[in-house]
């Protein structure tokens, strides 16, 4: 009960919101818009993933993709070949990923700015061209269906009410966690490795063990959103899972809302999620539409709010607070 307050007092009035949030695909009727509700706890949850490394310590990974592959694939293959139910397949698909990550991280770590994030855009590129060309596993390009096949066990529904509730829990899951790195020893040395490294390690952090655990804990968790994503589609190829416009997507909703927080992740999906595909579903004969629009939304951002969107909305809620407390002396 003591944990669960400390994790309710970070900010109750964005957990109302996040628990609130999902009563939006219960009330809507049309399965157009629930989709859109399910897509945004999902992106939530993979945007927190990466946050959790990267934007407490500062370095960009451009190559959470692979993790989310990991996941869809590991989890998928095993269903297909051995019948292993996906909810065994993504903790298979978790522990893949965070092997995964422990070799990539052991030797990649070390660098710093600009050389992490390429060295993170090599790892997943050459994850994305052995998925595309181990066809006798992975199908290339043609992708994997899952059969339509409805049961708990096999992770696949009829309706999309399902989902949103499963999503909107992994999207919890992943915030409280967050909360909890941000108040644990592991999450004031990553920030303090944010900050400035070389005073870190001074100071006697172990950086290179401190990002370690932090990088296997959201490869991990990223791991797990591709599992739920590969059996919400129930088709997926290696592009729509490991391309550079999925790794983009995890950058962009977290730098939108705000890094190094979080709920920021999730206030950039709940924003430009739903504004992404509406606009790709509304105006699909224009080609690029959506892309052209959320980029001029997203340069607005980082020139109005670098800090991103969420400590406005702490602003606000803060004003809104003093003024009820004003009303209620008067």
């Amino acid at each position: 009960m003591k944990n669960l307050r400390r994790i309710w007092g970070y900010s109750p009035a964005l957990w109302t919101v996040a628990l609130c949030s999902i009563f939006v695909p219960l009330l809507l009727n049309s399965r157009y818009y629930q989709d859109i509700a399910v897509m945004t706890f999902l992106w939530a949850g993979l945007a927190g993933s990466w946050n959790l490394y990267s934007g407490y310590s500062g370095r960009i990974s451009a190559g959470h993709a692979a993790f989310l592959g990991l996941g869809a694939y590991t989890s998928t293959l095993l269903y297909l070949n051995f019948g292993i139910s996906p909810w065994l397949g993504m903790l298979a698909g978790g522990l893949v990923s965070g092997v995964a990550a422990l070799i990539i991280g052991g030797s990649t770590l070390r660098l710093k700015g600009t050389f992490f994030t390429l060295s993170t855009i090599a790892f997943n590129r050459i994850l994305e061209v052995m998925a595309i060309t181990a066809t006798g596993l992975t199908a290339g390009s043609l992708g994997l269906f899952l059969p339509h096949n409805p049961g708990f066990a096999n992770m696949i529904f009829t309706g999309r009410i399902p989902w949103a509730l499963i999503t909107w829990a992994y999207m919890l899951l992943v915030v409280a966690i967050s909360v909890c790195l941000e108040r644990s020893k592991l999450g004031y040395c990553l920030i303090a490795l944010g900050e400035n490294q070389e005073a870190a390690e001074n100071l006697g952090v172990n950086s290179t063990k401190i990002m370690l655990r932090a990088f296997v804990l959201s490869a991990v968790l990223t791991s797990f959103g591709g599992t739920l994503m590969a059996n919400y589609l129930a088709f997926f190829e290696p592009v729509s899972v490991m391309g550079i416009m999925t790794a983009v997507q995890f950058i962009l909703l977290t730098i939108a809302g705000g890094m190094g927080t979080a709920f920021g992740p999730v206030v950039g999906s709940f924003i430009l999620t739903p504004g992404s595909l509406l606009l790709r579903g509304g105006f699909a004969g224009i080609s690029g539409l959506h892309g052209f629009v959320l980029g001029m939304i997203l340069v607005l951002i980082l020139l109005l709010r670098p800090d991103g969107i969420l400590p406005q909305l702490r602003h606000l809620f803060t004003w809104l607070k003093n003024k009820t407390a004003k009303r209620g002396q008067a």
